[in-house]
């Protein structure tokens, strides 16, 4: 009886070592300890149904003019120069991390998304044009060009989604849901976000929305 209660004590203490290891090795094979990713957090919308965040602006001396209406803003700029004039405004977005902006915008010539603009820069520019084309440039006095104009059959004429996205350092470019551009993601020293038109140009914007 002693032999048969001491193997048995054996087998039962066995039992609860192995099990217990068992739940280690388990818990270990399906652990992971990398942050999931929760979205995005914080959104800023415009429907330009009104116009309280000082989008419209007026300069005579070189045509170039803009204003809310009918649930689009409206940009138009006549001068024989253009590509002076951005119409933007401060978002709170932090650019610092992963963003997402969405905007649907028309034009009879060319007409641009512009992002991370700042008091001290002029940011960078998604222009997509009526002939079928995109670019993307870092805005200024002289632009430097990131990607220089190239066709994609994602373009219709009449009005277009733009989308420019940050994920893990890099920006992607998407025209009505089809992604059209990979680049390296650039510093942003401005949460600004607005539109910029090319001289000659007629543009019109439904919406604004910065996810960050």
């Amino acid at each position: 009886m002693k032999k048969r209660s001491y193997t048995l004590l054996l087998s039962l203490l066995a039992i609860i070592l192995l099990g217990g290891s068992g739940c280690v090795i388990h818990d270990d094979d399906y652990y992971d300890p990398t942050p999931q990713p929760t979205g995005y957090r914080n959104v800023f919308n415009e429907e330009f149904s009104t116009d309280n965040r000082g989008w419209t602006f007026d300069d005579p001396a070189d045509s170039a003019y803009a204003f809310v209406t009918g649930g689009l803003y409206k940009f138009v700029d006549y001068s024989y120069t253009g590509g002076t004039h951005e119409a933007v405004v401060t978002t709170g977005a932090n650019f610092n991390r992963d963003f997402l902006i969405q905007t649907r915008m028309k034009s009879n010539y060319a007409m641009a998304l512009i992002f991370g603009a700042s008091g001290n820069s002029y940011g960078y520019s998604f222009f997509i044009d009526e002939a079928g084309y995109f670019a993307v440039y870092k805005e200024g006095y002289y632009p430097e060009v990131i990607l220089d104009w190239q066709r994609s059959s994602a373009i219709n004429s009449g009005f277009n989604d733009v989308e420019i996205e940050q994920v893990n350092d890099y920006w992607y470019g998407y025209i009505n849901g089809v992604k059209v551009f990979q680049t390296p993601a650039r510093v942003l020293s401005g949460s600004k976000t607005g539109f910029m038109v090319l001289a000659n140009t007629t543009g019109y914007a439904d919406y604004l929305t910065v996810k960050w």
